[in-house]
């Protein structure tokens, strides 16, 4: 597998918008066959209970539920599409199929057939997209704005072994050059390890109780990755490779339980949570304290 290069991408960014003056978080949810694809299943999409029982508490926390949607789903009109319909969620594009063996060869079509889908099912373009495993590669920016998406929320600014290396990439958000805007995933300042549901499960409150002490180990914007099997455990758990049993082990039914330490922990931090959409608008509105550098 060819990986990208820390550099690869930093020659097509246009200009890195300034750190802002308050500290904002976002929750996102990205809803997906299970386990990303890797069981062939989609269990958690058939039923609604599972994206409402994440809506609602989301909701009870006080904090706005952003979702990423593959949009090869919605064609199918699985359970999962009434709980986005019924509850006016923030909805965006996770590509079209998911399917981690051929993205990088056919993103661009991904991203035209997700546009395509998500304006057939909700009568409008999505706003925002957001690649698979954080995958995003060369030519996705031009491709992202040819078909019409305002931003993507799609880089780890952070390396994933033998899937991504961006450790180099800005931690606050970016212009590409094709004027879309990128909302980068949270990463700790220090190592830029990856903040998201799933690592918070897997090393544990212990090491991120630690992190968080301190306000300067994170930057001013998060924007937080869960999956639906963070929280809940679909039957093809048992179909998964060893290592992914033995990672997805880990706090299997405290998904909730951690998610909720982390809203308060960042909001006793002084982060406020808003939507991706409330923080494109941010962004894109020119807010004084979102000035772009060239």
């Amino acid at each position: 597998m060819n990986n990208p290069k820390p550099s690869s991408m930093r020659d097509q960014m246009d200009g890195v918008f300034a750190a802002p003056a308050e500290r904002v978080a976002v929750m996102t949810c990205d809803v997906e066959p299970d386990f990303g694809n890797r069981t062939g299943t989609c269990e958690l999409l058939e039923d609604r209970k599972y994206l409402d029982a994440l809506i609602d508490n989301c909701r009870s926390l006080g904090v706005p539920l952003s979702a990423f949607i593959v949009t090869a789903y919605l064609e199918r009109e699985l359970g999962f599409v009434a709980a986005v319909l019924d509850d006016g969620l923030d909805v965006h594009a996770h590509s079209h199929s998911h399917d981690i063996g051929s993205y990088r060869s056919q993103s661009a079509r991904e991203i035209e057939e997700s546009q395509r889908v998500f304006r057939r099912v909700f009568g409008r373009d999505a706003t925002g997209y957001r690649a698979p495993q954080g995958v995003l590669v060369s030519g996705d920016p031009a491709a992202l704005a040819d078909n019409g998406f305002a931003f993507s929320a799609s880089v780890f600014p952070s390396r994933r072994r033998g899937v991504f290396d961006f450790r180099d990439m800005p931690q606050v958000p970016w212009r590409w050059k094709s004027g879309v805007v990128e909302l980068p995933f949270a990463s700790t300042v220090p190592g830029r390890r990856m903040v998201t549901v799933s690592y918070l499960k897997l090393l544990g409150k212990l090491y991120w109780h630690r992190v968080l002490r301190c306000v300067d180990n994170l930057p001013p914007i998060l924007i937080i990755d869960s999956h639906l099997h963070d929280f809940f455990e679909p039957r093809s758990f048992a179909n998964l490779p060893m290592l992914f049993r033995l990672a997805y082990r880990r706090n299997r039914r405290n998904g909730f339980t951690l998610m909720a330490w982390l809203i308060l922990r960042l909001r006793a931090l002084g982060y406020r949570f808003v939507s991706v959409e409330e923080l494109y608008q941010m962004v894109s509105n020119g807010s004084p304290q979102w000035v772009a550098r060239t």
